[in-house]
C-alpha cells in the first residue's frame, strides 16, 4: 500500500506565523498609543488639580478678607496674586484663575496710591476679564465685574452696556449681580435707552426679595428713592425716607395749609 501524499512539513505551521507577526505588531502600536494617552491624561489630570489647588488657595486669600468686610493689605493683595499666576503656569486657560485675577485687579485698583497706578490696574482688570469671558461667556459674575470696570474707566460705551445687559440676563436672581448691575446702571443712567432703563427697574424689583438693604443703600446713595418707595417690599427700610421726601416735594402752600392728599 503506498503511502498517501503529504504536504511539505512546516508550511502551514510557517502561515500561522506570518498571520501571528503582524497581528502581534498591531497589538504592540495600539498598546504603546493607548499608554501615551493615558500618560497624556494623566499629566492633564495632575496639572488641573495643581492649577485648581492654587486658584482655591488665593480664593481662600480673599475670602479672609471679604468675610471680615474689611480692605486688604498689599501684602495680602500680593500673595493672593501670586497663587492665581502660579497656576496658569499648569494651565494658562484657566478661566478661574482669570475672573479672580479680574476681581483682584479691581481690589487693587481701589488700594491704589495714585490715579495713575489705580488706571492701570482697571485696565489690566478688564483684560483679564475679557480673556475669562472668551472661556466663560455664560458667567454673570464677569460681565457684572467687566461693567464695574468700565464705570472705573469712565467708559460709558457699548461694551458696558452689552457688559450690563449680559449680567442682568445671565445673573437675574444673584444679589452680587444684582448690586453690581444697579451700581453701574444708576452710574451710566443718562447713558441708557429706555428697554435698559426697565431692566434696571425690574433689577430693583428683584433685589427686594433677597438683599432689599443693600439695594435700597445704593439706591438711596444716587438720590433714585423714586425707584423703591412704590414696592411694599422696601417700605421696612425706605418707609421714613419715602415719606419725608414725599413732604417735602409737596408744593409750600399745600404743606402750610395742612393739606393731605
Amino acid at each position: 500500500m503506498s503511502p498517501e501524499p503529504s504536504t511539505p512539513s512546516g508550511r502551514k505551521p510557517a502561515a500561522h506565523a506570518a498571520h501571528r507577526k503582524p497581528a502581534r505588531r498591531l497589538d504592540r502600536v495600539i498598546c504603546a498609543a493607548l499608554f501615551v494617552v493615558l500618560a497624556v491624561t494623566a499629566v492633564q489630570c495632575v496639572r488641573l488639580g495643581l492649577a485648581g489647588l492654587l486658584v482655591q488657595r488665593g480664593q481662600d486669600e480673599m475670602d479672609r478678607w471679604t468675610s471680615a468686610s474689611r480692605a486688604p493689605g498689599k501684602a495680602e493683595i500680593r500673595r493672593a496674586a501670586d497663587y492665581f499666576t502660579a497656576s496658569r503656569e499648569y494651565v494658562a486657560d484657566n478661566p478661574w484663575s482669570l475672573e479672580n485675577l479680574g476681581a483682584l485687579y479691581l481690589t487693587r485698583m481701589r488700594a491704589a496710591g495714585n490715579p495713575r497706578e489705580a488706571l492701570a490696574v482697571t485696565r489690566d482688570a478688564r483684560v483679564r476679564l475679557l480673556q475669562a469671558l472668551q472661556l466663560r461667556p455664560t458667567s454673570p459674575f464677569l460681565w457684572a465685574n467687566l461693567a464695574l470696570t468700565k464705570l472705573y474707566l469712565n467708559e460709558f460705551d457699548d461694551e458696558m452696556r452689552a457688559a450690563l445687559r449680559h449680567a442682568d440676563e445671565l445673573g437675574p436672581w444673584e444679589p452680587t449681580v444684582q448690586e453690581t448691575v444697579l451700581f453701574v446702571g444708576l452710574a451710566a443712567w443718562q447713558d441708557l435707552d429706555s428697554g435698559m432703563r426697565q431692566a434696571l427697574v425690574r433689577t430693583v424689583e428683584r433685589g427686594a426679595s433677597r438683599n432689599p438693604r443693600k439695594m435700597f443703600e445704593i439706591v438711596n446713595s444716587y438720590t433714585r428713592l423714586d425707584l423703591v418707595c412704590a414696592i411694599e417690599e422696601y417700605q421696612r427700610i425706605a418707609g421714613p425716607i419715602c415719606r419725608k421726601a414725599a413732604e417735602t416735594a409737596r408744593p409750600v402752600a399745600q404743606r402750610e395749609k395742612g393739606f393731605r392728599p
